[in-house]
């Protein structure tokens, strides 16, 4: 796939309802976790970006379901029923996992990666933004005050409006890029442009090292796939936060209903 010629939201714009996504899901979730001793984070291998959180291991892995459920819903593609659950990973961190801070390299991380699975990667980054976006544009009180969110975490004061974790996301885009040493100047301020820009220049890379390359950066160990993953991964978890601030809204009155592009609501909020 060229960038470069294709169209970035040709989903979007042409109204397409069923984007041709493809997952490799059969009969295993493979969940690969990392902990501090004080929670835990686990990342379901096949589903790029889709996670589970608990204080132990056995409470995220109850998860498991529902997250499969979820994800595959909102990439339209029917549910799985009949799988199992093994953990394929496990790795031990210094960071602040109950914050949902982050290090681990997945062993399916590495390796090439054939041009069709960047390419249904590459189109999962693109409508994982465009959900996250979808969310944010459609809130009518994006400067409304949640204080239940009121607290201080890894990265500073927690973000307590639409507003404050929208705009975080919006320039993390960048900090992904950065984990592979590109270099780049942050000019542009607008969602989809800063995503296009990397997307771009994340290919660039692709031609030159496929998936190949392995960055220490800050003694975290990234790869391409790894970047990709959690460009959608961090979508995901400040989507929720999103959606939570929503149901909040609802509840005090402040709002009649809200969309759920993601499928989280009676599963996650």
């Amino acid at each position: 796939m060229n960038l470069t010629s294709w169209n970035m939201n040709r989903f979007y714009r042409e109204g397409l309802s069923d984007p041709p996504f493809s997952i490799e899901f059969g009969d295993t979730a493979s969940v690969a976790f990392e902990t501090n001793g004080k929670g835990y984070l686990g990342y379901i291998v096949e589903l790029a970006g889709a996670f589970v959180r608990g204080e132990t291991e056995e409470e995220a892995l109850k998860k498991v379901p529902k997250e499969v459920s979820s994800y595959l819903r909102w990439l339209n593609i029917k549910p799985v029923k009949d799988y199992s659950v093994h953990v394929v990973q496990r790795h031990n961190s210094n960071l602040m996992i109950e914050d949902a801070d982050s290090e681990i390299l997945l062993e399916a991380d590495k390796g090439a990666l054939e041009g069709g699975q960047y390419n249904n990667l590459l189109d999962i980054v693109l409508h994982s933004g465009e959900t996250f976006l979808s969310i944010y544009e459609s809130a009518a009180f994006r400067d409304w005050v949640d204080e239940s969110r009121i607290r201080k975490t890894f990265y500073g004061q927690n973000k307590k409006t639409i507003r404050e974790i929208f705009e975080h996301v919006k320039r993390c885009q960048y900090y992904y890029l950065s984990r592979m040493r590109i270099e780049f100047e942050t000019e542009e301020e607008d969602f989809r442009k800063i995503r296009q820009f990397c997307l771009k220049k994340l290919e660039d890379l692709y031609r030159r090292h496929n998936n190949l390359l392995i960055v220490d950066v800050d003694n975290e160990s990234w790869t391409l796939k790894k970047v990709l993953r959690r460009f959608i991964w961090h979508e995901r978890i400040h989507a929720r936060a999103m959606m939570r601030i929503l149901e909040r809204q609802r509840q005090m009155g402040v709002i009649e209903g809200y969309e759920d592009p993601l499928f989280f609501r009676n599963t996650y909020i």
